[in-house]
């Protein structure tokens, strides 16, 4: 059982994934304006590049006139501007700049065999069993997929190539018979198997923090770069959680309320945990990782992040804590915001 994710926010409020998800399905956005409301001369014939600039809540994310580069070093508007046959001119936001305009996870990808943009789905490249690339891309869900979910999903592929989906925990029998116990940290394993497993997770944490790692609107700072005296809000108090095998919790933060986010988490457990702290994608189930980190049992680290104010749709960050020992997980957990 997972802790914290459906607990309510008492202070921060993220921003309405519906709406985003709406503006999402038309594809490409078009604002129109009429003519007699649009104080700029009308495209004389075809598409043009607009100049005028793009925001989220009032944030500029796109300046007039600006272009994107591509792969090959190719240039074009991130805006186009058309006028219709009875002279209203359209706003078309080029796919890749609506992506990333609205933090989408795996940006915008097109999906030859479908004819049709992918927003939150990304193909992969498949390979022989050489490890050549084939040429051909294999479109069907991972675990990490674009739809929100409270589940840990894994995917195996049975001898008949399908791909067979289960939640974390749970055996499933595939097509061809075979059946799978998909299991994380440890589950499912006996202690032995349990110790190696732990071992393998600590050699790739590290003790501390990397600072400067820039993710969306969050840069990881020395908590000392703070001032403690400028505290502006506080979204959760030394709350307690406890589980055998994780606990998650995602937080969202405002530049309303000042420049930097601190999450202090506190090993209230018997063992030692790993901490692990991601700055989720606005729509989608990705996300991007910060530096993971192990905590003793009985310390606590108080991890601050420095906002950029301009990336307001990028507000999430989610905690993660899971064992590096016998007798499961428990940490206490406090979300803060400072202005200075």
């Amino acid at each position: 059982m997972r802790h914290g994710k459906r607990e309510m926010r008492k202070n921060y409020a993220p921003f309405v994934a519906g709406m985003v998800t709406m503006v999402l399905l038309i594809g490409l956005i078009s604002a129109s304006f009429a003519a007699n409301s649009d104080s700029k001369p009308q495209p004389s014939g075809g598409a043009e590049p607009a100049q005028i600039g793009v925001g989220v809540f009032l944030k500029q994310q796109i300046a007039p006139g600006e272009t994107l580069t591509t792969e090959k070093g190719g240039t074009a508007p991130k805006v186009l501007a058309y006028a219709d046959s009875k002279g209203e001119t359209h706003y078309y936001i080029e796919a890749a700049a609506v992506a990333e305009l609205f933090d989408v996870t795996d940006g915008v990808n097109f999906h030859e065999e479908a004819n049709q943009l992918e927003f939150g789905a990304k193909g992969r490249k498949l390979r022989d069993k050489e490890g050549n690339l084939t040429g051909e891309q294999d479109w069907s869900p991972i675990s990490a997929s674009a739809q929100r979910h409270d589940f840990n999903l894994y995917n195996f592929t049975d001898k008949n190539g399908a791909t067979v989906i289960s939640s974390e925990g749970f055996a499933t029998t595939g097509s061809a018979g075979i059946t799978v116990n998909s299991h994380s940290n440890g589950r499912g394993e006996d202690l032995e198997q349990q110790k190696e497993t732990w071992a393998r997770h600590k050699s790739i944490l590290s003790a501390k923090p990397e600072y400067g790692k820039t993710l969306g609107m969050y840069t990881e700072v020395d908590p000392a770069e703070m001032n403690l005296g400028s505290i502006s809000g506080r979204s959760m108090d030394g709350r307690e959680f406890q589980d055998e095998y994780e606990i998650e919790h995602t937080f969202a933060f405002t530049g309303l309320l000042g420049k930097y986010a601190a999450i202090t988490i506190e090993n209230t457990g018997e063992s030692e945990a790993a901490i692990n702290v991601h700055r989720l994608n606005a729509v989608g189930a990705g996300g991007a990782a910060f530096s993971g980190i192990y905590l003793p049992a009985g310390e606590k680290i108080t991890r601050v992040f420095r906002i950029d104010e301009n990336k307001p749709l990028e507000n999430q960050l989610q905690v993660r804590a899971t064992p590096l020992g016998p007798g499961g997980v428990s940490v206490k957990l406090t979300a803060e915001q400072y202005r200075s």
